[in-house]
């Protein structure tokens, strides 16, 4: 009897550390792009194609359509708030929440807002709790701004530095510090280069004093870490940025070739040279992002021990599985650990572009 119960026991926990093996998860549906999932990568968001509507999966529900009419989302951390944007009772689009099933429930907007093709405000990012949501506002005197909102003080215009346009691209977990670009044109034309720059304590300064870093796509959990675009010395290479010592490191871009399976397209070219880190770990050891130029793009690993990766290559060296006959175009997700990474993909089996997940040992 007691062999049996000890049996039973160790059955039992190996399958409740199934999650944790390392696997390719497709999320077996077509035109899946991610771009969000919460922190134990168990709930993937995105949208339906290039323009929405909404999409939620988890291995039990599969994708599930949630509406709205966002062209990107994002999700909480604890997985019960998702951002994006949606049209209210005027018919204007807003940005929006989505929460345990319920419909989307636009935000407020900026006192002085203004529309521009039906949009207001647009959602880009969520703190980790869901209390704080950013993005990019349309306000009068053509001027279009970031923006943070919390249930206390509403919805704040985040301000430029030269009065050209701005966006909150990402805040952090602890909703203090929200990051993304401003053009620096002074003009509101949004011609100028995206210059990264960062909102703390309500102000607002660039990540370099002479405008060297470029667009910020992702954040750790305290905003000590940043990823993105646009590297003093590189300006199309992916950048990780630490804050306590101003250090901007290029993390550099995959040479493109037209050979093997799982390989994105060409050819190798001045063009080619590109590469947006997406998201980073909490101890900013593991970014990912995607590389190239023509499609298909190459989603990536980078860590300080390997460098810039495909992902394909480094989940077969991990011994994972299953991707292939996939083309893996962009790792858009990290969970706070470095472990699982969510992204899109070609399921060239299939014939269709789809969503993954990869959790790695």
């Amino acid at each position: 009897m007691r062999d049996k119960i000890l049996l039973m026991t160790a059955l039992t926990l190996a399958v409740g550390a199934g999650p944790s093996l390392a696997q390719f998860i497709p999320l077996g549906t077509a035109n899946t792009y991610v771009s969000g999932m919460s922190a134990d990568g168990n709930i993937v968001v995105g949208v339906w194609g290039s323009e929405g509507p909404a999409w939620r999966w988890t291995s039990g529900t599969g994708a599930v359509d949630i509406g709205s009419v966002s062209q990107t989302t994002a999700i909480s951390r604890d997985g019960r708030t998702i951002v994006g944007s949606a049209k209210a009772a005027d018919g204007l689009v807003y940005a929006a929440i989505w929460q345990d099933g319920k419909q989307w429930v636009t935000l407020p907007p900026p006192s002085d807002w203004r529309e521009l093709d039906r949009k207001v405000t647009v959602g880009y990012d969520v703190s980790g709790d869901g209390s704080v949501i950013v993005g990019l506002a349309y306000l009068k005197s053509r001027r279009v701004e970031a923006f943070r909102y919390d249930a206390k003080s509403g919805t704040t215009a985040l301000g430029t530095l030269t009065g050209g346009r701005s966006r909150g691209s990402v805040v952090s977990a602890d909703g203090r510090v929200v990051a993304g670009w401003d053009d620096l044109t002074g003009t509101g034309t949004g011609r100028g280069f995206w210059f990264g720059t960062v909102w703390w304590e309500g102000m607002q300064r660039l990540l370099h004093p002479y405008n060297g870093i470029g667009q910020v796509e992702g954040a750790n959990d305290v905003g000590s870490i940043l990823v993105g675009k646009g590297h003093p010395l590189a300006w199309t290479h992916a950048f990780r940025y630490t804050s306590w010592d101003g250090h901007v490191e290029d993390l550099g871009a995959i040479k493109r070739d037209q050979g093997g399976p799982g390989v994105g397209g060409g050819p190798a070219g001045e063009f080619e040279d590109t590469s947006v880190a997406l998201a980073v770990s909490d101890d900013g050891n593991v970014v990912v992002g995607t590389s190239g130029y023509e499609p298909p793009t190459d989603a990536f690993i980078w860590m300080s021990a390997t460098k810039m990766m495909k992902l394909s290559d480094y989940m077969t060296s991990k011994g994972i599985t299953g991707h292939e006959g996939w083309t893996l175009v962009a790792a858009t997700s990290v969970s706070p650990d470095g472990k699982v990474i969510a992204g899109t993909g070609l399921n060239n089996v299939a014939h269709r572009i789809e969503g993954f997940v990869v959790r790695i040992p």
